[in-house]
């Protein structure tokens, strides 16, 4: 499997990607400004997962609707509609009054012809179950902004917009010839990390040749690098800038800085108080598991920058690992490919927080890690 994916130039993707595959959460992202939780409804479709989202009351749907691509996952993972309402952008558009839905597409792998048409149908499905939206727009990360960009090209349009976060236009499917055309028949946006410019900028470069102005293609830098490394307010900002984009016209949408390519959509987290309890040493402290990987068994910790520093654990460097009696040699490293594979790795996201991982293992299942456990980081004592 590992160099059919290096043939496809799909590694990186995996290996950097891998936290954004389906979670267990243990706590929202933040707090909604509706009284009643979403409803959420399940179901399938030959084959193919999904899960959706819409508002309770007193919040009134307004007839919009998102739907949402996920990237490239093993095929011998399970198939997963993971579809989380309380995560900030999507929770801000369910408290407008939107429909948020997520389909699982009928396998695994590298699937980019029967994606789209996995998401044709969830668009159908909900058009007839629950009346015709007025407005349906896509989101895709990896190879889901691939489909979205696809999706984009096609005559005539489907869907009102898209979003393409970190979007891998490159991969193709064995023995196809889809692939972008540099030719969007809506507004498309990407929302892409500093470090992946390249593959949409020369898309954004190739479209304004055989675009109308109206309908030329924006990209959006995250100044973070990784591959689709960003954070649920970035994510709004692209949100409202497409929606803008719809409502008013591609010149209302916010202008990069002078001379620069992109505009800068970052933003970077606010500190917030530190959630981990002190070693009476100073040197670790206990943390607690916030979320964990459905399928790769990755764990989100509630640890932050600050709480690493101020036990004198720095980046780049080793420290001990306990969780249910057992100690681990752990890494503070940059990403999952920090370290070789089998070993253990902590990481900044772009929330702010960590990822604890074992680089092409299961860190959940190893440590036989749940929501809600403690998990003791220390420096080791000096040699």
């Amino acid at each position: 499997m590992h160099l059919f994916l290096r043939r496809l130039g799909l590694v990186p993707l995996l290996l950097l990607g891998l936290f954004q595959l389906p979670y267990l959460r243990a706590q929202p992202a933040s707090t909604s400004t509706s009284t009643r939780p979403p409803l959420l409804e399940t179901g399938e479709l030959n084959g193919a997962k999904f899960t959706l989202a819409r508002p309770a009351g007193p919040v009134v749907c307004n007839r919009q609707l998102l739907l949402i691509a996920h990237g490239y996952r093993d095929a011998k993972a399970p198939l997963v509609a993971d579809l989380f309402p309380d995560q900030l952008a999507h929770q801000t558009l369910l408290a407008e009054g939107w429909i948020v839905a997520k389909t699982s597409y009928r396998r695994n792998g590298l699937i980019i012809a029967d994606g789209l048409a996995d998401l044709d149908a969830l668009r159908a499905h909900i058009a007839e179950t629950h009346g015709v939206p007025t407005r349906v727009v896509l989101e895709g990360e990896s190879m889901g902004g691939l489909i979205v960009t696809l999706a984009a090209e096609r005559a005539p349009a489907l869907y009102a917009g898209g979003i393409g976060i970190g979007a891998a236009l490159s991969i193709k499917e064995p023995a196809s010839t889809l692939a972008p055309s540099s030719q969007p028949k809506i507004p498309l946006l990407f929302l892409t990390n500093q470090s992946e410019l390249d593959g949409p900028a020369a898309y954004v470069a190739t479209s304004a040749a055989h675009t109308a102005p109206t309908l030329r293609p924006v990209l959006f830098r995250v100044a973070r690098d990784g591959h689709v490394n960003v954070n649920q307010r970035e994510r709004l900002v692209a949100l409202r800038a497409l929606t803008t984009w719809l409502d008013s016209g591609r010149d209302h949408l916010p202008a990069p800085a002078s001379g620069a390519p992109a505009y800068d959509a970052t933003v970077v987290p606010a500190p917030v108080p530190s959630q981990i309890t002190r070693d009476p040493d100073d040197r670790g402290f206990t943390a607690r598991i916030t979320e964990i990987s459905s399928i790769y068994g990755n764990v989100f910790l509630n640890a932050q920058p600050a709480d690493f520093a101020a036990a004198g654990i720095d980046p780049a460097t080793w420290f001990q690992l306990t969780a249910h009696g057992q100690t681990y040699r752990t890494f503070y490293g940059t990403d999952f490919s920090s370290v070789k594979r089998g070993e253990w790795v902590v990481f900044p996201n772009a929330d702010g927080y960590f990822w604890l991982s074992r680089n092409w293992e299961n860190a959940a299942t190893t440590a036989h890690l749940n929501l809600g456990d403690p998990v003791s980081i220390h420096r080791p004592d000096p040699q």
